[in-house]
């Protein structure tokens, strides 16, 4: 017997007696397809992306633009996201860079991709952990799981205004959390509420 589930939202659509609809499914909306014949054991609780606990408001800094920066930490407007460079034969290896996305809403979990999430120097994939913000209004959704055998909480904001200077959650002060889903929005203007 196959074993193939489809996976929404960090849960398996197991349930035969369920439409897509009551999972939460939607146009447009992107399944993954988990094929348990090809996988001996799957750890279902890991289950979304490791990423900077953007629900605590106290790791929320601001830092003035420099001048000196190098040339992996330059920022654009909109939402930027940064993460470690892997690559051993990049300058930027094991720093953090930033990795500009613009004006947008971005799903960490989804739209992360080689194309999306790259080093500025030697293009290769990096996986984003942390976000920054500058000259633009940002909020987010998402999911979040605290405790293995426990329910994952939903966490948003209301729109918030980053101004021009970078506005970034720090990881050194944050903890890192698995968010089963998480979206970040950032628009130039100010939406009508």
């Amino acid at each position: 017997m196959h074993s193939i589930y489809f996976i929404f939202d960090g849960e398996i659509l197991d349930d035969n007696g369920s439409t897509i609809a009551s999972y939460g499914v939607e146009n447009k909306s992107i399944l993954q397809l988990l094929n348990l014949d090809a996988t001996e054991r799957v750890d279902f609780s890991s289950i979304g992306a490791k990423f900077v606990d953007i629900s605590n408001n106290e790791s929320l800094k601001k830092k003035d633009w420099s001048e000196t920066a190098p040339p992996w930490r330059k920022a654009r407007r909109g939402l930027c996201l940064e993460g470690l460079c892997r690559n051993n034969q990049c300058k930027a290896y094991k720093q953090y860079v930033v990795m500009p996305i613009g004006y947008r809403k971005f799903d960490i979990i989804i739209d992360s991709s080689e194309t999306t999430t790259k080093c500025p120097l030697c293009k290769q994939y990096v996986e984003p952990i942390t976000c920054g913000f500058n000259n633009c209004w940002w909020r987010y959704e998402g999911v979040r799981q605290d405790e293995e055998g426990k329910p994952p909480t939903r966490f948003s904001s209301n729109w918030q205004q980053a101004d021009d200077a970078y506005h970034y959650f720090d990881g050194h002060t944050s903890r890192i959390v698995l968010w089963k889903q998480l979206i970040v929005e950032a628009v130039k203007k100010r939406p009508l509420e």
